[in-house]
């Protein structure tokens, strides 16, 4: 009897050890994370579908699903209205306002190229930025306009529109341009080491009989400190190709970087950076591109903002599952406690009640049998009537194990009883 009452609270205690199990196994479950990425067929875009297919071969948690845009401008305006939840922008473009980054997906190096002209010549030598006056200057059409931040890099140079003519122009057309010389120097915003780069430099310093001049930007530091998501970088020696440049360079970059909303949860944004960063060694088999996904850099983080899931996660900060989910355990254990503790108040109460309920009609039972003794045929039969409604509802108490085992005993012995004095009190009026 009283494990059948006991069924209700086993049935809710395995039900919210059921949730639990539940929450854990959909917490493991992959998570599809729209990314908006453009323009189409662009280097960001090609590898973006690659970390899409890399990360659904590998099983891994994140899913992506990839939202073509014009570029990064529109991708980070996305963002901003709440319709993505990551954005692939660029640093050096107008940055989402509700956007912090998850990942730095490639960082592009300023490299400005120039003929080198043998010493007789060497005034012609293209050695810093301000010697691009007067110049005519191919700038590298890449996943976005490079121009308009060119621009701004001249202009720290004190280089107005006027002083340099700007022209955008493909990477394999530069040996022609440079070679025919229809323009003086190129501007590239490229990853050095990328093997479209790699590949183009040889041919472009064949074009001169004196080599390829790789100029070192003076004034790094100062294109870095004015214009936002610029950052200083070092060219290593022979990051062109072999001896180019002959020694480490100083120049700038700017860099196409993940970002998601700031609402995202630190989990969600340090399991998406864990994605790009884990994935590296198979996208460098898929990907041309040359694009390592690394840390968001310290020097800019001030500048802008980064992610504190994915900030954690490179720190080696990043919570356990059991650290993550420990709180809700402890909850969900003090709630089982508290539903464990009420539901022995209810039984030990319902306990009770049948005691009651039980001894009450035992009681009655009682006070019927001495009725009986003085009642006449009409009595008699009301407390007959009121005999077998006490009996029905005995009935259905033991059928329903409502009723305490020891109540049914005592309530037997009363009713044998009862029938006892009923039958001579019936005898007895029959016989007058």
């Amino acid at each position: 009897m009283a494990s059948r009452l006991s069924l209700p609270a086993i049935a809710i205690v395995l039900g919210m050890i059921g949730l639990g199990f539940g929450g854990y196994f959909l917490a493991r479950m992959p998570r599809t994370v729209p990314i908006a990425v453009g323009p189409a067929g662009a280097e960001t875009h090609q590898y973006v579908e690659a970390v899409a297919e890399a990360s659904a071969e590998a099983r891994d948690r994140i899913r992506f699903k990839i939202i073509a845009t014009g570029g990064a401008a529109e991708s980070a305006r996305l963002l901003d209205e709440g319709k993505i939840d990551i954005a692939v922008v660029r640093s050096d473009y107008q940055l989402p306002l509700s956007g912090q980054t998850i990942v730095v997906i490639a960082k592009r190096s300023l490299v400005l190229l120039a003929p080198k002209f043998p010493t007789s010549q060497r005034r012609l030598n293209i050695q810093k930025l301000s010697d691009l006056k007067g110049k005519k200057v191919a700038v590298v059409r890449m996943t976005d306009p490079n121009i308009p931040t060119v621009r701004k890099l001249l202009s720290v140079a004190e280089l107005e529109d006027k002083d340099v003519t700007l022209f955008e122009s493909d990477l394999a057309d530069l040996p022609e341009l440079m070679g025919s010389g229809r323009v003086d120097a190129a501007i590239a915003l490229v990853v050095p080491s990328s093997p479209a780069v790699t590949s183009m430099i040889p041919k472009l310093a064949q074009r001169f009989p004196s080599g390829l001049n790789i100029v070192a930007l003076d004034q790094a530091q100062a294109i870095s400190d004015r214009i936002l998501g610029v950052e200083t970088v070092d060219i290593p020696a022979g990051a062109l190709g072999t001896g180019r440049p002959a020694e480490e360079i100083e120049s700038v970059a700017i860099t196409y970087r993940a970002m998601a909303r700031k609402s995202m949860s630190d989990d969600l944004a340090g399991r998406v950076a864990k994605t790009f960063y884990d994935l590296r060694s198979r996208l460098s088999r898929k990907s041309q591109a040359g694009f390592m996904p690394e840390a968001p850099d310290e020097k800019m983080a001030g500048r802008i903002s980064v992610h504190p899931g994915a900030s954690a996660f490179f720190e080696g900060e990043t919570k356990t599952l059991f650290e993550r989910y420990g709180e809700i355990g402890v909850t969900l254990l003090w709630g089982l406690s508290i539903v464990g503790s009420g539901l022995t108040a209810l039984l030990h109460w319902a306990g009770q009640k049948r005691v009651r309920v039980g001894q009450t009609l035992v009681d009655e039972i009682i006070q019927m049998t001495s009725a009986v003794r003085s009642a006449d045929k009409n009595e008699l039969t009301r407390i007959e009537l009121r005999g077998d409604a006490i009996v029905a509802t005995l009935a259905k108490q033991r059928q329903s194990a409502f009723a305490s085992e020891a109540t049914n005993e005592s309530a037997g012995f009363a009713l044998e009883h009862f029938r006892s004095v009923v039958s001579d009190a019936r005898s007895r009026l029959e016989s007058e």
